[in-house]
């Protein structure tokens, strides 16, 4: 099978790998037929996120069942699935108080970073990993559950009220995401996007009730002329820590999502007597059915954020819409794209 292999820093390619096997009754071949690329896929090629070499990449993936293990009794081949990669073993420490992201085993379990992914024609996972597509759910709107899942895991974490004044830093399909899962409970606020292609497109896909800025100051001053300050600050940039702080009021959240290296600076003094709340989320934590369903039923409008699709023969050329240059070696702040999907085979 076709596969998309990380070799090193800047070195990816395609390779033939055998078909994986099922191994235990409670396992499930499937065929995949799209994959979403992540920020995380971004970040290991670049060498910004450390990953096994010679790993399969791509984790947010749909496709068909091929074949099933003998305790397998839910699913059959033909269906039509969704994964969720992130593995958890249910028995680790982690595990047990609640952790399942943070399961003491992904250091050689997390799909498509130390354990092999899904840019590639079949995968083998277990069937408590897998949810049924309605007919009506396309491959490459499913893959945007995954995303979707650990977007809700984030905001599970803070004690939201629909008239907080809210910003959410990006317009990369992580922001974009963050803007429709805070809409669907009835948040309304500003996505910061310095790209100004990228605001083009956010302006319009943005939910109801967004509005797009250039600037962190920009759109404080939108929401909030009179103090400067907002409740709710979501950096998916990864940069933007310091500043977000001076913009919070008392009781406000800094959510922090973007996987970058960096250093931030902060006065405890003013954490605690500010009662602001700094939060860092990552994977996702009992949320996957609740994504699987808000997209099954078009309440996230997956398909309007996929601005991109690509065979996976095509990687280089899908990889250097989101501002990564493979040859050149250079990941660029810009991109011309919100999320792109690879097909697999053909599909």
């Amino acid at each position: 099978m076709l596969s998309l292999i990380y070799k090193s820093e800047w070195d990816i390619a395609l390779e033939e790998r055998p078909i994986p096997q099922i191994q235990s009754q409670h396992q499930v071949l499937v065929r995949i037929r799209a994959t979403g690329i992540c920020g995380t896929d971004l970040g290991i090629i670049s060498g910004k996120y450390h990953a096994k070499p010679s790993i399969i990449l791509g984790h947010e993936s749909a496709g068909d069942v091929v074949e099933v293990g003998s305790g397998v009794t839910t699913l059959k081949p033909g269906d039509r699935v969704v994964i969720d990669p992130t593995y958890y073993c249910g028995q680790c420490a982690k595990c047990r108080t609640g952790r399942q992201n943070h399961c003491m085993h992904k250091g050689v379990t997390e799909t498509g970073v130390s354990s092999d992914g899904t840019f590639t024609d079949y995968y083998v996972t277990e069937d408590r990993f897998l949810y049924k597509l309605a007919d009506h759910t396309t491959y490459e709107e499913a893959t945007m559950t995954e995303p979707l899942s650990c977007i809700l895991t984030g905001i599970n974490q803070i004690q939201l009220l629909p008239n907080f004044r809210t910003l959410v830093l990006g317009a990369g399909p992580i922001g974009m995401l963050y803007s429709y899962a805070l809409a669907s409970k009835g948040v309304t606020g500003t996505i910061v996007e310095i790209s100004a292609e990228r605001r083009d497109i956010a302006r319009s896909v943005a939910p109801q009730g967004w509005d797009v800025q250039h600037s962190l100051g920009d759109a404080v001053r939108l929401h909030s002329p009179e103090d400067g300050q907002v409740d709710l600050i979501v950096d998916t940039t990864g940069l933007l820590a310091t500043p977000s702080i001076a913009h919070l009021a008392h009781g406000g959240y800094l959510m922090l999502v973007g996987l970058r290296d960096g250093e931030s600076t902060f006065n405890p003094k003013e954490i605690v007597d500010r009662s602001l709340k700094i939060i860092g989320s990552i994977d996702s934590l009992g949320t996957f059915a609740t994504a699987h369903y808000l997209i099954e039923q078009g309440i996230v409008p997956a398909k309007k954020l996929i601005t991109h699709a690509f065979p996976v023969t095509d990687y280089s050329e899908a990889f250097a819409v989101l501002g990564c240059d493979l040859k050149g070696r250079l990941l660029k702040a810009d991109s011309t794209a919100v999320k792109v999907v690879l097909h697999s085979g053909g599909a």
